[in-house]
């Protein structure tokens, strides 16, 4: 083909970005039609997407009738069966106490026993429900009604993911933890990259902050996602170091994808979702639970290859994290200055349990590098570029 001929239908091919431009919408909007299978890419790899201007210009019509309706233009789309498989779900969830585990049970059971069908429509549905949850009809319609209300609070460039799709981690999907949804917003792409978890006290010393920055630096360096939960100290350390030095993170919140926590973090928060990912498992109808942030570690966890503690008290929720961790066959790694310090006794009963321990930057490295799934990703030169300065 001459080179003429190239250019011309290179003329008719965009990238994600010239794609989102010419529909005038965000690329996060784009991945969710792509996922939603509303639009084709004609190639899709873990970092580009290619899309035939044909393809746009019919789905560029349904945007501009769209546009008519100014109120719901921003606003989460739930006018598609697999939106409202999750809000007919979360409705069930909420006899549940918002909890997963015995809502998929019950859900499993009716499957097997009452031929239950999320796409039988409300009206078999509702009495149905409502009988095996000896609730009145009502009473799971109001639920219905809240629960669908709240993912209309969302916004538009919020993407749904369920377990099983191509999106969803694939790591967290083989974990007994992994939630059955998954609400992102961002670069949806990351969950399919190697990631390595920092976490880490809310109330870290000023050295344990340094040190974090440090071995963040080196992650990404070697093109390694780093994540973390949002919270105080050594989470804030890890999103922002990735940030300064142009890497990409990964934040795991406890509360519904359009909240802010800490909301001294809402800034930060909103700069991960325009250069990173924010996740979260919660939907936009469930309250905040204190149980929420030691839930969420065990995703936080399942989409890591490995967890380092930087540092923790022995009532501190990295340790729940840790535990996750060991539970799902991740690395552990501690600072050996945590070991040797005699007021805390977790460090040890960790190492004990399988837990690595590490005083260098190349240590670290070392120690992934044995990884099975990270297994001699840093080549020779790599190693020799990290000194055997003493991080302890």
């Amino acid at each position: 083909m001459e080179r003429k001929e190239i250019m011309e239908l290179m003329q008719n091919i965009f990238t994600s970005s010239e794609a989102a431009e010419y529909l005038n919408i965000s690329t996060q909007r784009l991945n969710q039609l792509v996922h939603e299978k509303r639009i084709d890419p004609i190639k899709v790899s873990k970092s580009v997407m290619l899309f035939l201007k044909s393809d746009l210009e019919k789905r560029k019509i349904v945007n501009v009738s769209n546009k008519a309706n100014p109120q719901n233009a921003d606003c989460f789309d739930i006018n598609n069966s697999f939106v409202r498989d999750a809000i007919l779900y979360y409705t069930i969830q909420q006899y549940f106490n918002n909890n997963d585990k015995r809502t998929c049970q019950f859900i499993e059971q009716i499957q097997k026993v009452n031929n239950f069908d999320f796409h039988r429509g409300l009206p078999i549905n509702i009495p149905l429900l409502s009988s095996l949850l000896k609730v009145s009809e009502k009473d799971f319609y109001n639920k219905y009604t809240r629960v669908k209300e709240s993912f209309l609070s969302l916004p538009n460039d919020v993407v749904l993911v369920k377990k099983g799709d191509d999106i969803y981690s694939k790591l967290l999907a083989e974990t007994k933890e992994a939630a059955p949804y998954l609400f992102l917003k961002g670069n949806v792409h990351l969950l399919a990259e190697k990631s390595v978890c920092v976490v880490g006290s809310r109330n870290a010393s000023l050295d344990s902050m340094e040190k974090t920055e440090r071995i963040v630096k080196s992650l990404i360096q070697r093109n390694i996602v780093v994540n973390a939960g949002l919270a105080k100290g050594i989470d804030t350390a890890t999103h922002r170091s990735a940030l300064k030095y142009g890497g990409r993170t990964i934040a795991v919140i406890g509360t519904p994808i359009n909240q802010y926590y800490p909301k001294e973090n809402r800034n930060l928060q909103m700069e991960i979702e325009k250069k990173g990912l924010v996740v979260s498992q919660f939907p936009p109808c469930n309250v905040v639970n204190r149980w929420n942030f030691p839930t969420r570690n065990a995703t936080m966890s399942g989409i890591s290859l490995a967890t380092i503690i930087m540092e923790a008290g022995e009532t501190s929720g990295a340790l729940k994290q840790a535990d996750y961790a060991l539970k799902q066959g991740r690395d552990v790694l501690i600072p050996q200055s945590a070991i040797n310090n005699p007021l805390i006794k977790w460090p040890t009963k960790y190492v004990l349990k399988g837990a690595f321990a590490f005083r260098t930057l190349k240590e670290v490295l070392e120690i992934l590098n044995k990884n099975e799934l990270l297994l001699d990703l840093f080549n020779k030169s790599d190693m020799e570029e990290i000194s055997d300065v003493e991080m302890d």
